[in-house]
């Protein structure tokens, strides 16, 4: 599965700024990896993805309305969680700066989509049995 950077799946944070609250209405579950090296979750998968559409950090982070340090904060949290970066970063100056996810970031991202997709495909008949529970009478 080739991971594209923005996937157009309104159940995954949105890399155009849209917020939560703009969505329609649906049913669905989010996720969060509590692994050695921290957690893995919709947030990080969102700036990862982010980078990859903006080529920068600070891009990534106005896009998510997020603050820069937030964004940098996040950065090297996900570094932490691999034996080498999952996200590359060049210092700025005359010749720029920016940011890139390393093969094994993108790697990751394949890896979280396979998950995400199988985890949304296991729980979908519970969901829209809870989901039909818990709906206001018509």
């Amino acid at each position: 599965m080739a991971y594209s950077a923005i996937d157009s799946d309104a159940s995954r944070p949105m890399v155009s700024g849209m917020s939560a609250t703009s969505l329609p209405p649906r049913t669905g579950l989010w996720f969060r990896l509590l692994l050695p090296g921290g957690a893995l979750g919709p947030g990080k998968i969102a700036l990862m993805r982010a980078v990859i559409a903006e080529g920068s950090v600070s891009g990534a982070a106005r896009v998510l309305r997020m603050s820069h340090a937030r964004s940098v904060k996040l950065v090297a949290e996900l570094n932490a969680l691999a034996p080498s970066p999952l996200i590359d970063t060049r210092a700025g100056g005359p010749a720029g700066g920016g940011a890139s996810v390393t093969p094994l970031g993108l790697a990751v991202l394949d890896a979280w989509v396979a998950l995400d997709v199988a985890v949304q495909a296991a729980a979908e008949q519970k969901l829209a049995a809870l989901a039909a529970l818990l709906e206001p009478p018509t």
